[in-house]
């Protein structure tokens, strides 16, 4: 069983760095292909011309997703709290990366008692550029916050992918703790072949195969197999993310204790901004620490919060 998992993952290596090289090929052949099929035509000329293009935009799609250099100083500088406890870590993931962490230290009242909240930023920038939302869930939610660089953000080494930023989450529970307590998601998709569907909706993109995408975070599959408490907060005016994936995500969970927190003026980066953010993130954390209880374990349900 062991030789024929090991031969598995060798020729999977071996399709894999095949593939790669013969992407990188048909990039560097496209011109040429379409000289050629200028001059004499030709159907295999023209289907490998497709399979260049096909190729190019494959790669492509990691160009399109992930912005750690903007703005162009963000993976040189990272700007670092002041006059507030706090300290600036690396940890190493499994496949040998170190990702940059700042931990901000509550300490006001009970403060030994305070939870954690991971902070997962979005596709651009580094974790000092978050430092102004963190700084006011410390202060109004009582809680410590651990913000967190991926792979090729800020100053955390290699390069941001797919599989590699789920690696990168375990290592960073695994550095906080041994479980998670809850989950709480702020205007996301339900996955990448949804939103090119959105955005590229002249084209028949929703009958691309998964395999199509190099990137493809099927965040839909993972919520609904997802039990632990969740919070979803969700601007109306999300211009990007179109709101009603958020609405979804949360009709997919089957968490028993779930919350929808809607915003109608929240766009996609400033929902943080609005009257209201921080109250209903802190009724969510008080709920989820008062359901550890024994007594109260069994009296949770699901219901939405307008705000």
């Amino acid at each position: 069983m062991e030789k024929s998992w090991m031969l598995w993952t060798f020729v999977e290596r071996w399709l894999l760095a095949l593939a790669s090289w013969s992407w990188g090929l048909c990039r560097i052949s496209l011109l040429p292909l379409i000289v050629t099929f200028h001059l004499y035509g030709g159907i295999t000329l023209l289907m490998l011309i497709f399979v260049s293009i096909a190729g190019i935009l494959y790669k492509f799609q990691d160009v399109l997703l992930y912005f750690p250099e903007q703005p162009s100083s963000s993976r040189l500088y990272v700007p670092m709290p002041t006059g507030i406890p706090h300290e600036n870590i690396f940890i190493k993931t499994k496949d040998g990366v170190f990702l940059n962490l700042i931990l901000l230290r509550y300490t006001g009242d009970n403060a030994a008692y305070s939870p954690t909240i991971i902070y997962f930023h979005g596709n651009a920038g580094n974790i000092g550029h978050r430092l102004p939302n963190a700084l006011l869930m410390l202060v109004n939610l009582k809680v410590n916050l651990l913000l967190v660089d991926y792979r090729g953000y800020g100053k955390s080494e290699g390069e941001a992918s797919e599989e590699g930023l789920y690696l990168d989450s375990e290592a960073v529970l695994d550095y906080v703790m041994t479980r998670i307590s809850a989950i709480m998601v702020e205007n996301t998709f339900l996955s990448i072949p949804h939103m090119a569907s959105t955005l590229f909706s002249f084209f028949p993109m929703r009958y691309l195969p998964l395999w199509c995408y190099k990137n493809q975070y099927l965040s839909y599959r993972k919520i609904s197999q997802c039990r632990m408490p969740s919070l979803f907060i969700s601007g109306l005016s999300d211009q990007l993310i179109p709101p009603v994936m958020m609405k979804q995500l949360y009709e997919l969970s089957p968490s028993r204790t779930k919350r929808l927190a809607i915003f109608p003026d929240g766009t996609h980066n400033d929902t943080w901004q609005c009257q209201g953010y921080f109250t209903a993130l802190e009724q969510f954390i008080k709920e989820v620490i008062k359901s550890h209880s024994p007594e109260e374990m069994a009296k949770t349900s699901s219901n939405v919060t307008i705000i």
